[in-house]
């Protein structure tokens, strides 16, 4: 075999980049004749001021948007149909739209009085517990940006424990940790409880529309017969100790069938400052949830539904839903979601479609939960590939908007995250500053903290407004 030297491997690499770059300029002409293709024309690498003469005016690139193949999450397939629906008759009264300008979409008035129940709840909280339901998609997975807003809130008003917790934790949180056992042997998924959830596939889904607030559900009907099998699930802290760790009571979400330390009742005294307890369940039944709580001061649940889009609150129990929100004193329900539709909500009627099956989901919560403020969370700032170039979504902004529009006709807040990162390639911005992951969608732990914390920064200021 010949023997490769150095000039060898020059000539290689330099034919490459000359073959790399015909290839390229050859795209140029020939766009008109095969389409779009996906990379980048030779004249993005080149400054614009190189390729115009003296006497024209520099254009920019023509980006056209472009969105990411579909890849449905869990209940997004359903809000298809359903959005699509809601699309015909958005179209025959919708004005036509112009194309979607960073930044220049006019600003939605909010609504007045929207957070009004919940500050009024707070100033309850010295005698009783008030509740803040923290419901959205993996941005607040592991107990992320919910745990600021916790903190801030238990330190302002009293109050302590995580919330509610669900018997068997498939993601661990950074507040607690939680272990369940059966017969003495870490449980799996498959040896753990059956487990559906409203949020989930198909596959995942009951029958029945018993989920609980927490959407999600355990099933005992199989596996502890008559006390034989021994269930025990395991809380204590993970990592330093906070408000969330100090706890005097537990709230069990479950059906009468089910005994907790061999009591029957729905409250478990424990002693004063608890920060760790053992739960040992038996007998049938359906579990939806665990609450490690204080009886006064604020009480803040993190309740994520991975890949889901929000659109699920109608297929849970109204009277379930009634019942917890009423008994818990719920005065405000946080909803963060829109992210998960973003790679598909590529036109503004598909935009208005989604805001307006929130809508639909608002409306519910309101009619379940009439003592309680609800605030909206947009999605963050998300980044896309178009044209070889990273960019936000195109319509991310239009998005924005219309939830926000949404919002103050429904007459709750609204909270932008977009807005509050920086807007148009924001998330870009964070990730080089180690505060996004590198998927251009998601948070890293520092990021999340800093996003809990202008969220709280906004939500202070409206609750000192008043």
């Amino acid at each position: 075999m010949r023997e490769m030297r150095p000039r060898h491997i020059v000539l290689f690499i330099a034919s490459c980049l000359v073959l790399l770059g015909a290839i390229c300029t050859a795209y140029e002409f020939a766009r008109p004749v095969f389409g779009d293709l996906r990379w980048k024309p030779i004249s993005t690498f080149i400054p614009l001021d190189t390729i115009h003469s003296a006497d024209s005016v520099p254009q920019q690139p023509i980006r056209r948007p472009r969105p990411e193949p579909v890849v449905w999450l869990n209940d997004s397939s359903e809000l298809l149909a359903e959005v699509e629906a809601e699309e015909k008759v958005e179209a025959e009264k919708a004005t036509p739209e112009t194309k979607v300008v960073p930044d220049t979409l006019p600003a939605v008035k909010p609504s007045a009085g929207a957070l009004d129940a919940f500050i009024a709840g707070l100033q309850e909280a010295g005698t009783r517990q008030v509740r803040v339901v923290h419901y959205g998609d993996s941005q607040i997975e592991e107990d992320r940006i919910t745990a600021t807003i916790r903190r801030q809130l238990q330190a302002l008003y009293g109050g302590g424990g995580p919330g509610i917790l669900p018997l068997y934790q498939t993601i661990p949180t950074r507040t607690v940790r939680q272990s369940l056992t059966v017969n003495g042997k870490t449980a799996s998924m498959k040896t753990a409880p059956q487990r559906y959830l409203v949020y989930g596939p198909k596959s995942q889904q009951r029958d029945s529309n018993n989920y609980g607030p927490m959407g999600q559900v355990a099933l005992m009907d199989t596996l502890l017969k008559a006390g034989t099998d021994n269930l025990v699930m395991r809380v204590e802290p993970n990592g330093k100790l906070t408000s969330a760790n100090h706890f005097n009571q537990v709230r069990l979400l479950k059906t009468a069938g089910v005994e907790v330390n061999a009591r029957s009742g729905n409250i478990l005294s424990l002693p004063e400052g608890s920060s760790e307890c053992t739960l040992e369940f038996t007998g049938q039944g359906e579990v939806y949830g665990v609450s490690l709580e204080t009886e006064t001061g604020v009480i803040v649940d993190n309740i994520p539904m991975r890949g889901g889009s929000g659109n699920v609150f109608t297929k849970i129990s109204e009277a379930q839903l009634r019942q917890f929100f009423r008994e818990t004193n719920t005065r405000l329900i946080i909803l963060q979601f829109g992210g998960n539709v973003m790679p598909w909500a590529d036109t503004p009627e598909r935009v208005r479609g989604y805001a307006n099956s929130m809508r639909r989901q608002i409306r519910y919560l309101q009619a379940c939960a009439p003592n309680a403020s609800i605030l909206f969370v947009g999605p963050s700032d998300m980044t896309t590939v178009i044209e070889g170039e990273k960019t936000t979504y195109p319509m991310l902004p239009q998005m924005d908007r219309q939830l926000a529009k949404m919002a103050a006709s429904e007459g709750i807040a609204y909270w932008s995250l977009y807005e509050a990162m920086g807007g148009w390639n924001s998330m870009q911005a964070w990730n080089e500053k180690g505060l996004a992951a590198t998927d251009g969608v998601h948070f890293s732990q520092r990021g999340a903290d800093k996003a809990g914390g202008l969220l709280w920064q906004w939500l202070e200021k409206k609750i000192g407004q008043k």
